[in-house]
């Protein structure tokens, strides 16, 4: 394929505008990148043990992350080249497999990328990473550079459990600082004794930094308080995040006056960090999973626009999904706080050669689409009906 210098490629688009202006004689422009077929498979990968939260404190939703299925997309084109994706969990395939049917004929390059235009929304994070992945190939392009260029090679990343009592969260931090490493993300909720558990990880190593997620589980500032002043107190804590309803933004803003620990929120909508911008509600944003991989590294330079760092978040997902998020990360210079890609925690990852996590870094691919393989054997393994 010819040489094209990148405005070439991207034209005016800077490339978080889809592919639209890609040039006629770029490979993949006219024939070469028409859907042929798209295989769905249907799998379930467990947990490995110790991961999610402690049983004495009583089923929450984490409890699910084991059992839920997942649909490996592998979208075929007529070049040959193979695009691979990952949905959410626990969607309905009926749905998902038209959205299969309606792509089927059509040309890759004929979609903007950052809006798929698609029957509906089952499966659209997966469509969307094995559209990005297949242009990615067919272009010669890392998907960061489709994202609008390499803002960092690598993104940090912490380890992860449910919500865990003191004895139990002291093993999980043991595991993290063998792993190198440089901190844990630890759900909780009322009752929960999670000061004493934030103080045995402090045992184990104070170098240990903590995230708490609430997931807004906590009712009140006032009741909220009592907890995030002992969470204070312990000096390990690197962020709180959602510790009580979202829409109480004023309770934010008093939270952030009163605790020394800066307080995050969980949001993927612009409009909804813009209004907590304007409140002055937190000091940084967990932002993902967004809609799509390109408003993830938007609303990453609209919190950075505001001075409030940003990480990614997660909900516990395969190789696929997480090198995706990768991507995402690499191309948002605001991303520096620890991200949630987990795949590592699976039983297996679904990928031929595991995301590299080295020093509590994962290093980003920087071969072209997603920079990673499926594990078709093992997609065979885990698959279910």
């Amino acid at each position: 394929m010819p040489a094209y210098s990148r405005r070439q490629v991207l034209g005016t688009a800077a490339g978080l505008a889809g592919l639209a202006a890609v040039p006629l004689r770029a490979a993949g422009r006219s024939e070469r990148l028409k859907i042929t077929r798209v295989e769905i498979f249907k799998v379930v990968v467990p947990m490995q043990p110790d991961i999610i939260s402690s049983p004495e404190l009583g089923p929450d939703g984490l409890t699910e992350f084991p059992s839920l299925h997942k649909f490996i997309l592998k979208v075929h084109t007529d070049s040959g080249i193979v695009g691979i994706g990952e949905t959410s969990r626990e969607l309905p395939e009926a749905p998902v497999r038209q959205n299969a049917d309606f792509i089927t004929g059509k040309n890759i390059m004929d979609f903007n990328l950052t809006r798929l235009e698609l029957p509906g929304r089952a499966g659209y994070g997966g469509f969307e990473m094995a559209f990005y992945d297949a242009v990615g190939k067919a272009l010669g392009w890392p998907v960061y550079q489709l994202l609008g260029g390499l803002a960092q090679p690598r993104v940090l990343v912490n380890y992860w459990c449910g919500r865990k009592n003191p004895t139990d969260i002291r093993r999980v931090a043991e595991r993290a600082l063998k792993g190198g490493f440089q901190g844990i993300k630890v759900k909780g909720r009322t009752g929960d004794p999670i000061v004493k558990a934030v103080e045995a990880v402090a045992s184990v190593s104070p170098k240990l930094k903590i995230t708490v997620d609430f997931n807004s589980h906590i009712k009140s500032v006032g009741e909220f308080l009592p907890i995030g002043k002992g969470l204070d107190a312990i000096g390990n804590v690197q962020v709180i995040e959602d510790p009580i309803e979202k829409k109480d933004l004023a309770g934010y803003r008093t939270l952030r006056k009163q605790l020394k620990s800066p307080i995050a929120l969980h949001l993927g909508s612009p409009r909804a960090m813009i209004q907590a911008i304007k409140e002055d509600a937190c000091a940084m944003f967990n932002t993902g999973p967004a809609p799509s991989m390109a408003s993830f590294v938007w609303n990453a330079y609209l919190a950075g626009a505001a001075g409030k760092p940003v990480w990614h978040g997660s909900g516990h997902e395969l190789g696929i999904l997480d090198a995706a998020m990768m991507h995402s990360c690499a191309a948002a210079a605001t991303c520096t706080l620890p991200s949630d890609i987990l795949s590592y925690q699976r039983v297996d990852d679904l990928l031929v050669k595991p995301i590299d996590i080295r020093e509590s870094y994962a290093h980003v691919p920087d071969r072209p689409g997603l920079g990673v393989e499926l594990d078709e054997d093992a997609v065979r393994r885990y698959q279910v009906k």
